[in-house]
């Protein structure tokens, strides 16, 4: 792909976003600007629940063969409401649980070197790397993360496993002994805003000003292959991110179409109690229009409790899925297949 190409379309889309979802601080002092970043650090950091630790403890015990002694904190993941990572204090072994329900969902840690891939896998992330961005250079490092699905009702490691391999700027995920077949799953390659025309930067500053009254100071940019499974195989899906501490915008890298815009520190009410369906609608629907060119008059609105966000339907298919802060200010929008259930 022409990465430069497409992000000038991006950012000639990201130009229509309007001042809807509020401002982000901006040219605070240093004792509020070390609170944001605190708030921003809070909004993904949970405390690992004491009732859970004797069991956390047995799962990866079970993975290593000894025992691991567990952080006390564990960090959200982006696209999860509830699901934690924690790791265990030397950062070697790590396990996923929800952190509401005490559920494990996998167990792992850095215990593969890339001698235990085959060269036939190894070829076949590398040939993917180099189709979404060839003007790269890839190569592997030694150290490989394992990572098995755990079941947690007989608490089993599962035989499928997950290889997380590792090299500079990329990383990729393969999977192994999965009932649907041996896959990649996903692909993320890494890019800084010295690989961008400073134009197209000065752009993306400008859209991300209308949009949250925020200066953008990009500090990662990063291409994703994700694959999803169908029928006749697994088909990839590319995405696009810009992100600084702030702000995140994802494209789809073909189209230059944003399906999502997220404000990083802003902080997402969990449940529906004070803010109805009618009152959230109010809310996203000048967003949407503005962002998407998507009318929410005629859509059905429910809370999802799965995601913790509103989630905007009709009967056409299309939807949109946003989530707002106590003051009914949209912390994110998303759109098209990013917010499809499950995205």
């Amino acid at each position: 792909m022409n990465l430069k190409k497409t992000i000038v379309a991006i950012l000639v889309v990201s130009g229509m976003l309007t001042a809807l979802a509020g401002p982000i601080p901006a040219g605070a002092a240093p004792a509020q600007e070390k609170q944001q970043e605190q708030q921003q650090s809070d909004r993904w950091t949970v405390q690992v629940d004491p009732k859970f630790t004797e069991k956390l403890n047995k799962a990866v015990k079970l993975f290593a063969g000894k025992d691991v002694e567990l952080q006390k904190v564990g960090k959200l993941g982006v696209n999860t409401a509830t699901v934690a990572k924690v790791r265990s204090v030397d950062g070697k072994y790590f396990l996923e649980f929800d952190s509401e329900t005490g559920r494990i969902w996998t167990v792992g840690g850095q215990t593969a070197t890339i001698d235990q891939i085959s060269k036939e896998d190894q070829e076949e992330v590398l040939k993917l790397l180099k189709g979404m961005y060839p003007k790269k250079n890839y190569a592997f490092e030694n150290e490989v993360e394992v990572m098995h699905q755990y079941t947690d009702e007989k608490a089993e490691l599962r035989d499928e496993i997950s290889y997380y391999l590792r090299g500079k700027d990329f990383s990729a995920s393969l999977n192994k002994n999965w009932i649907v077949q041996d896959h990649i799953d996903y692909i993320e390659i890494d890019f800084d805003k010295k690989e961008l025309d400073p134009k197209l930067l000065k752009t993306a500053t400008d859209a991300v000003k209308t949009a949250f009254n925020h200066k953008f100071e990009m500090k990662k940019g990063q291409l994703q292959g994700y694959f999803k499974r169908m029928k006749q195989g697994h088909k990839l899906e590319e995405k696009l991110m810009l992100r600084d501490d702030k702000v995140t915008i994802y494209a789809d890298p073909n189209t230059g179409k944003i399906n999502s815009v997220i404000n990083e520190i802003g902080i997402k009410v969990r449940d529906n109690k004070g803010i109805s369906e009618k009152e959230a609608k109010e809310a996203v629907a000048p967003l949407a229009k503005k962002l998407f060119n998507i009318d929410l008059n005629g859509y059905n609105v429910k809370w999802d409790n799965l995601t913790k966000d509103y989630y905007f339907t009709k009967k056409n298919g299309s939807s949109v899925r946003a989530v707002l802060d106590a003051n009914k200010k949209v912390v994110y929008i998303k759109s098209g297949s990013a917010a499809a259930p499950g995205a």
